[in-house]
């Protein structure tokens, strides 16, 4: 309970305006009572000196016989004197009541009692109703902002300014409320990104779907040249291929996109992991007689997700594969700053216009100069995700017809 308080500023104000009350009142009550023995004790000294005045009057030679009957508490004295007052009716039965003396005192007292009674009672009902008036008017104004939260109204102003149950409350809400509005706007990012990823998709997909429909029809339904035939079926491997690289760079978008790729880090030397994208696309290399050199380099222990960064590797070596002539060259060298791992990637390709080079990042983007090259431009785009995701990032310098240079960067923190 006393730690209850001590979190409450407000009940303990309360309680402390109750104590400092309490004490007044009983101060007053206190005074009033001290009056009225006062007067009780005047009142009796009086009796006592017309006691005295009679008998002393009578019997002057018996005054200091007198004096101390009445002031000396010797028992003989009061029992003759109730002897003498039964006679008179003056017995037990005779209560202050009836007493004309202490009538007065007697309803001082009484009315002192009542006055004050009343009084602490109606400060007491004060003091509670207007703490049970600020407690409603406070989960009034939660309830208010709980029914705003529940449709959809996220915005809380911070109108407690007191310490207490009803600060933490409305911190709690406050906090509740902003996790609920980021909660929304990233749901609307990611519904937003997937009717771009579904616009994308079907987009991409038409083309090389339209193709093998035309052509399959034309081989079924037209009688054809055995030349044209394998002309047509070349065209539909061709588009098959297409599709199949498009839906596997398709899955793996939409994974990333959909938080369902974990990046798992791992301390590991990163040479393993870029010999590993370059062997990945070394025949394909071969095929061009594009010869692919790594420059030597001392291992480096890094955090990093090997699997998806030699992905976001290959990417690139394979776009430098895909954009540079036959016989051509991609040299890749390794580097160490002290917050990064570099890594770059030059061919000697056709090289990148400097007006395309926020655009290349994009998902499915391709220029138009560059459409019949085997391509679904997603590679780089998937590179840049996995990469931002570890912390790091890639930048392209280029020169058109000059090739280019793609330097990837990897965090060591």
């Amino acid at each position: 309970m006393i730690s209850i308080i001590k979190k409450e500023p407000l009940l303990k104000k309360q309680l402390s305006i109750i104590f400092i009350s309490v004490i007044i009142i009983f101060s007053v009550f206190s005074m009033f009572q001290y009056k009225n023995l006062k007067n009780i004790y005047l009142e009796q000294n009086n009796i006592n000196k017309r006691l005295v005045g009679a008998l002393v009057s009578k019997f002057p030679e018996m005054e200091v016989d007198i004096v101390n009957s009445i002031y000396n508490p010797e028992k003989k004295y009061i029992q003759e004197g109730s002897k003498v007052l039964d006679k008179f009716g003056y017995d037990e039965s005779y209560t202050m009541n009836k007493n004309v003396n202490f009538q007065k005192h007697l309803k001082y007292f009484l009315v002192n009692n009542l006055i004050t009674f009343v009084i602490l009672l109606f400060l007491v009902l004060t003091i509670v109703v207007t703490y049970i008036k600020y407690i409603f008017n406070k989960l009034l104004k939660v309830n208010m902002d709980i029914e705003n939260i529940i449709n959809n109204d996220y915005k809380i102003k911070d109108d407690f300014k007191e310490e207490g149950i009803f600060n933490r409350i409305y911190s709690d809400l406050n906090k509740l409320s902003r996790s609920l509005n980021l909660k929304v706007r990233n749901l609307d990012k990611e519904k937003e990104s997937i009717k771009e990823l579904v616009t994308d998709i079907s987009h991409q997909l038409k083309t090389p779907l339209a193709s093998l429909k035309l052509y399959n029809t034309l081989l079924i339904e037209e009688e054809l040249e055995e030349e044209e035939k394998m002309e047509f079926l070349q065209t539909n491997k061709l588009s098959i291929n297409k599709l199949h690289n498009l839906i596997d760079s398709l899955v793996n978008i939409s994974r990333l996109e959909a938080n369902m790729i974990s990046i798992k880090k791992e301390n590991k030397g990163i040479k393993s992991t870029l010999t590993k994208a370059i062997d990945s696309v070394r025949v394909k290399a071969n095929q061009k007689q594009i010869s692919i050199e790594l420059e030597d380099f001392d291992d480096i222990q890094i955090l990093h997700d090997s699997k998806w960064t030699e992905e976001s590797i290959f990417n690139v070596i394979d776009n430098g594969v895909k954009y540079t002539d036959e016989n051509g060259k991609i040299n890749i060298s390794v580097s160490e700053t002290i917050n990064f791992v570099r890594i770059d990637i030059k061919d000697n390709g056709i090289g990148i216009d400097k007006l395309e080079f926020n655009n290349i990042f994009k998902r499915f983007y391709r220029n138009s100069e560059v459409e019949d090259i085997e391509g679904s431009g997603v590679g780089l785009y998937l590179s840049r995700k996995i990469l931002e995701q570890q912390g790091g990032n890639i930048i392209v310098a280029s020169k058109k017809g000059e090739g280019s240079k793609f330097s990837l960067f990897l965090t060591k923190v």
